[in-house]
C-alpha cells in the first residue's frame, strides 16, 4: 500500500509538472514568433506555482520565463522603478546561469548575460566574451540572431575586431534573409560611428533589400 501511495503521489506530481512544462513550451513557441503578452499576464505567470516548480534544466521552459521577464525589467528601467529593476535583472541573471549549468551551449542564456552586462555599462573584454559564446553556440539561428543584433549592433564600435566582424556579418545576413524591421531598429539606436560601417554593409546588398531597409529606418527616425 505504501509503495502504491508513493507511486500515485509521484505520478500526480509529475503530471502537474508535465502540464507546466507544456504550458511554458507553448509560451516559448509564442514568444519565438515575436508575439508578446501584457505585463500583468507576464507577472502572473512568473509568480505562479508552475513557474517556481519548473526544473532549472527545463531549458525551453526557462527560456520562456526569461522572455517574459525581459520586458518587465525594461519597463522598470524606463519608469525608474529601481528596486523592481534590480529584482528583475537578478532573476534574469540567475535563470541564465542556471540554464548554462545544465546546458552550456544555451546560446540565448549567453546573450542574456551579455545584454545585462551592456545594460549595466560594462563593455570590457569579459562582456564581449559572453557575446562570443552566444555566436559560437548558435551561429545561424534566426530567432536568436534578430535578438542578438538588437543588443550587439549599438555597441559594435566598442567590440574587438573579430567580434565586430561577426556583428556586421550577422547584420548583413539578416537583411539578406528578409529580416528588416529588427535590424532597422538596432541601426536607429546606434550612434553615427556604428551607422557608418553598417551603411557600408547595406550598400553591398541588392537594390530591393537596400530600399526595404532604408524605408524601415525612415519610419523610426524623426
Amino acid at each position: 500500500m505504501a509503495i502504491g501511495v508513493i507511486g500515485i503521489g509521484w505520478a500526480v506530481a509529475n503530471f502537474h509538472r508535465a502540464i507546466a512544462i507544456d504550458r511554458f513550451e507553448a509560451f516559448t513557441d509564442h514568444l519565438l514568433r515575436f508575439k508578446t503578452f501584457d505585463d500583468s499576464f507576464s507577472t502572473t505567470v512568473l509568480n505562479s506555482r508552475s513557474a517556481h516548480a519548473l526544473d532549472a534544466c527545463d531549458t525551453r521552459a526557462q527560456r520562456a520565463l526569461i522572455m517574459l521577464e525581459i520586458p518587465l525589467a525594461d519597463a522598470a528601467l524606463r519608469t525608474g522603478a529601481t528596486n523592481e529593476f534590480d529584482r528583475r535583472t537578478t532573476d534574469l541573471r540567475t535563470r541564465a546561469y542556471q540554464s548554462l549549468s545544465c546546458a552550456p551551449t544555451e546560446s540565448f542564456a549567453w546573450l542574456v548575460l551579455f545584454g545585462l552586462a551592456v545594460q549595466a555599462g560594462r563593455l570590457d573584454a569579459d562582456t564581449f566574451a559572453l557575446l562570443e559564446r552566444s555566436y559560437e553556440t548558435s551561429p545561424r539561428e534566426a530567432w536568436i540572431a534578430v535578438r542578438r543584433i538588437a543588443v550587439a549592433a549599438p555597441v559594435a564600435s566598442l567590440a574587438p575586431d573579430a567580434t565586430r566582424s561577426k556583428i556586421v556579418s550577422e547584420f548583413r545576413q539578416l537583411l539578406l534573409d528578409g529580416y528588416v524591421e529588427l535590424p532597422a531598429q538596432a541601426y536607429a539606436r546606434s550612434h553615427q560611428g556604428v551607422k557608418e560601417f553598417l551603411d557600408a554593409e547595406v550598400e553591398q546588398l541588392d537594390v530591393r533589400t537596400q530600399l526595404r531597409f532604408k524605408a524601415a529606418v525612415a519610419k523610426l527616425l524623426p
